[in-house]
C-alpha cells in the first residue's frame, strides 16, 4: 500500500485463476496434500516468495535462519518478488504446476486461490493456537478461505487508524491525553482548525483515503457490519454503513487539507511533522517515515499517537492490516512446508523481527518487552490481547481486484463532492456480492 510492506500493502486487480490440468483434482475438492506425508519430521528444501527488501529483506532472512537453525537440515529458499506482480505469478505457477511451498499473500488473494483448492488447510493450526490463547477468532477470521477453513497464517500485523501529531502541536491545543470520546475528537480538532485544516492527507497515493475507511466504519458501524460488508452479505446500501460514510464524509469537508488530492503521503507525513497541519491519520508504519521530514524527532518522546475513538456508544475494533503466508496443497514437501508456516505465525518466529523493530506481532502472546522501541511497544499494546479483542483487516486489502479499484475510484469522487448518495450508488452497483 505505497510506501512499504510495513503498512500492508496495495492489491492491484487480480486476474481469475482458471481450474486448468494440473489442478482439476484441487479443483474438485481433491486431496490437500503433495506426496510426501505431512507427519514427516521436517527437512529437506522449499522454496518461499516473499517480498521484502532493504532493511526488511534482511529481517525476513533473520527469520527463516532461525526456522532453519530450529529444524537442522532444512533449507528454506527465498525468492523475493515485487508485491505488485506477486499475484499474477502466482496464479500463472500454480496453473504451470511449479508454484512456491509457501508465500505472502493478502486476504483478498487467500480467498481466490483457495476457492480453487489450490491452498494447505491449516485449522488444525490456528485451533491450537486459539486453545493456547495466541490468536482469537477475530484474527483467524482474516485467514479464512472461501470454504470456512484457514488457509494462512498471520506472520506480520500493523496498526490502522491512529492520529499522529508533535508534542509541540499536543501543547498548542492543549492535548494532554487521548480523547475519551467522539465528542472531545472532534472538539480537538475544531480547535486545530482555528489555525488552518486539522488534517494533513496525502489522497493523491490512492491508499491513503482508504485507511479512513476502517476505522470511522468500524467505531460507527461496528465490527460485526464492517465483516458482513467485507463478505458481501451486505451491501454498501446498509443504513449503518451508510452511516458511517456520512460521517467521514463531514470529517472530509471539515478537516481535511484543501489540497488532499494534490498532496502524496509522504508530504502528508511532513505535514503534520512541520506543524503545517496538526494531525494525520495512519498507521503504526509512519515512524518510518518521519526522519525523512526531521530526523531529530523520536517517536514516543516528540511524537506519538492516539487511537480513533469510539463513536456514540459503539464498542471499538482496532482497524489493522499486514501480511499473511498461504502453503501450496500440492507441495513436495508439506511437512516442512506446514511446520514452515507454523514458525511464521508463533510466538518464537515473530519475535525474532519485532526485537528488530518495524514490527507487530499478530501473535498475541509475544510479550512488550520484545520490542525495542516506546512508539512500537505502544502500537503493540492496541493489537487485540486475548479472546474478546476485536480486529478488522483492511477493508482495501481485503476485497481487491475490480471492487477495489472502484472503490477507490468512488472514494476519489467523495473527496470531491461529499456525496454519500452516489458513493453509495456506485458502490452498490460495482459490488453485487451481497446479491448474487
Amino acid at each position: 500500500m505505497g510506501i512499504t510492506s510495513s503498512r500492508g500493502r496495495r492489491a492491484t486487480a487480480l486476474a481469475a485463476l482458471l481450474c486448468v490440468a494440473p489442478f482439476a483434482a484441487a479443483c474438485s475438492g481433491g486431496p490437500s496434500g503433495g506426496g510426501a506425508s505431512e507427519s514427516a519430521e521436517p527437512s529437506g528444501d522449499i522454496r518461499v516468495v516473499a517480498n521484502w527488501t532493504g532493511a526488511e529483506g534482511e529481517a525476513f532472512q533473520s527469520v527463516v535462519d532461525g526456522f532453519e537453525a530450529k529444524y537442522p537440515g532444512t533449507n528454506v529458499k527465498v525468492e523475493v518478488v515485487p508485491f505488485d506482480q506477486t499475484q499474477t505469478q502466482l496464479a500463472q505457477q500454480f496453473a504451470a504446476g511449479n508454484a512456491p511451498d509457501a508465500a505472502v499473500a493478502l486476504p483478498s488473494t487467500v480467498r481466490q486461490f483457495s476457492q480453487q483448492g489450490l491452498l494447505m488447510d491449516l485449522d488444525e493450526q490456528w485451533n491450537s493456537w486459539i486453545e493456547a490463547g495466541e490468536y482469537n477468532d477475530s484474527l483467524k477470521a482474516i485467514a479464512t478461505g472461501a470454504e470456512g477453513k484457514a488457509n494462512a497464517v498471520y506472520f506480520k500485523g500493523n496498526v490502522n487508524g491512529l492520529i499522529w501529531s508533535t508534542e509541540k502541536t499536543d501543547a498548542k491545543l492543549g492535548v494532554k491525553e487521548s480523547p475519551a470520546s467522539w465528542d472531545e475528537f472532534t472538539a480537538v480538532l475544531d480547535k486545530a482548525n482555528a489555525s488552518g485544516k486539522a488534517f494533513a492527507v496525502g489522497a493523491k497515493d490512492v491508499w491513503v483515503p482508504t485507511q479512513w475507511v476502517d476505522p470511522v466504519l468500524l467505531n460507527v458501524a461496528g465490527l460485526e457490519k464492517f465483516q458482513q460488508l467485507q463478505r458481501g452479505e451486505i451491501g454498501w446500501d446498509d443504513p449503518k454503513v451508510v452511516e458511517a460514510m456520512t460521517v467521514l464524509s463531514g470529517l472530509i469537508e471539515k478537516y481535511w487539507s484543501a489540497d488532499a488530492l494534490d498532496t502524496g503521503f509522504t508530504d502528508e507525513v511532513c505535514g503534520w511533522v512541520s506543524g503545517k497541519h496538526a494531525f494525520g491519520n495512519n498507521g503504526a508504519f509512519v515512524s518510518s517515515v518521519v526522519p525523512s521530514c526531521d530526523k531529530s524527532l523520536k517517536a514516543g518522546k516528540d511524537y506519538s499517537f492516539f487511537p480513533f475513538p469510539a463513536y456514540d456508544g459503539v464498542e471499538p475494533a482496532q482497524a489493522v492490516s499486514g501480511d499473511l503466508f498461504i502453503g501450496n496443497a500440492q507441495s513436495k514437501n508439506p511437512a516442512t512446508t506446514k511446520a514452515f508456516l507454523a514458525y511464521l505465525g508463533s510466538v518464537e518466529g515473530q519475535s525474532v523481527w519485532a526485537k528488530k523493530g518495524g514490527f507487530i506481532a499478530p501473535n498475541m502472546k509475544v510479550p512488550a518487552d520484545v520490542y525495542p522501541s516506546e512508539s512500537d511497544r505502544a502500537a503493540a499494546a492496541l493489537w487485540p490481547k486475548d479472546a474478546s479483542g476485536a480486529a478488522g483487516y483492511d477493508l482495501d486489502d481485503w476485497i481487491g481486484g475490480e471492487i477495489q479499484a472502484k472503490y477507490r475510484q468512488a472514494l476519489d469522487n467523495l473527496i470531491r463532492t461529499h456525496d454519500v448518495e452516489k458513493f453509495t450508488q456506485a458502490m452498490v452497483a460495482a459490488d453485487t456480492r451481497s446479491k448474487d
